[in-house]
C-alpha cells in the first residue's frame, strides 16, 4: 500500500507539474493570442479608417466629376444655343442677300434692255442725221440763188446745231446708262464673290 501510495503521489506530482506547465503554456498562449488579437484589432481599425477615408475621397471625386460634367453640359448647351441662333441669323442674311441679288439681276436686265433700246434709237437718230445731211447736200446743190444759199446755209447751221445737240444728248444718255450698268454689275460681282460665300 505504501508503495502504491508513493507511486500515486509521484504520479500526482507529475500530473500537477504537467498541469502547471500546461497552465503556463496556456497563459503564454492566451497572452500571445491577446497580443495578436489587439494587433489584428488595430489593423482592422486602421483598415476601417482607411476604407472610410477612401469612401469619402471617392464620394468627393464623384461629386467633383458630376460638377464638372454638369458644367461641361451647361457650356455645351449654351454653345449649341448660340450656334443655333447664329445659324438662324445666317439663314436670314442669306435670304436677304438672295432677294437683293434677284433685285440686282432684274435691275441689270432692265438697264440692259434700256441700253439696247437707246442703241436702237441712237441708230435711228444717226440714220436721220445722215438723211438730213443728204437732204442738206441735195438742197445745197440745187439752190443757186444767194438768198436761198444764205437761208439754206442758216438752215444747214441750224441742222448742224440740232445734230450736235442730238449727238451730245445721245452720248450723255449712253454714258449714264453705261455707268448704271457698270455700277450694277460691279455690285452684282462683288456681292457674288464676297457676300454669297454661304450660298456656295
Amino acid at each position: 500500500e505504501e508503495k502504491v501510495k508513493n507511486e500515486l503521489r509521484k504520479r500526482l506530482s507529475d500530473l500537477q507539474e504537467q498541469q502547471e506547465s500546461k497552465h503556463e503554456e496556456m497563459t503564454s498562449a492566451n497572452r500571445k493570442l491577446k497580443m495578436e488579437r489587439e494587433v489584428h484589432q488595430q489593423e482592422l481599425t486602421d483598415l476601417r479608417s482607411e476604407l472610410q477615408n477612401v469612401k469619402i475621397k471617392h464620394e468627393q471625386n464623384i461629386q467633383e466629376l458630376n460638377k464638372l460634367l454638369k458644367q461641361e453640359k451647361d457650356d455645351a448647351e449654351a454653345q449649341i444655343r448660340m450656334l443655333k441662333m447664329e445659324l438662324v441669323e445666317e439663314k436670314n442674311i442669306v435670304k436677304t442677300q438672295r432677294r437683293q441679288l434677284e433685285k440686282i439681276k432684274i435691275e441689270c436686265d432692265k438697264l440692259t434692255e434700256e441700253l439696247t433700246q437707246n442703241e436702237e434709237e441712237n441708230i435711228k437718230l444717226r440714220r436721220k442725221c445722215e438723211f438730213l445731211k443728204q437732204e442738206l447736200e441735195k438742197k445745197d446743190k440745187h439752190i443757186s440763188n444767194e438768198d436761198h444759199l444764205r437761208r439754206m446755209d442758216e438752215a444747214r447751221l441750224q441742222f448742224k446745231d440740232q445734230l450736235h445737240h442730238l449727238e451730245m444728248e445721245q452720248e450723255s444718255i449712253l454714258t449714264m446708262i453705261g455707268s448704271e450698268i457698270d455700277a450694277a454689275c460691279e455690285i452684282f460681282a462683288r456681292d457674288s464673290m464676297e457676300k454669297f460665300k454661304v450660298i456656295l
